[in-house]
């Protein structure tokens, strides 16, 4: 994975569950929930805050760390629901 991308764990207040954030050379541009359940993860893309209002990113790379994040969110899903067993 290129030393580009980030990947932060986040419990954020608008999400039921845990939230992955995606940032790419300093910029957030997605974040991964599973607020519909694991099967269902969503990609919210956010808006580009740049001079040239585009961002390019190496696709591979990129598929790379939305896989790396969903390994995260399954990980933190099955916690989940160890730690909310009877």
């Amino acid at each position: 994975m290129s030393d580009d991308f980030k990947i932060e764990l986040s419990s954020d207040l608008e999400y039921e569950g845990m939230a992955v954030y995606l940032s790419f050379c300093e910029q957030e541009i997605a974040i991964l929930n599973y607020d519909k359940g694991i099967e269902n993860i969503e990609v919210k893309l956010l808006p580009i805050y740049t001079d040239t209002k585009n961002l390019s990113v190496p696709l591979d790379e990129f598929l790379k760390v939305l896989e790396k994040a969903k390994q995260i969110l399954k990980k933190c899903a099955e916690e989940d629901k160890i730690r909310d067993k009877p």
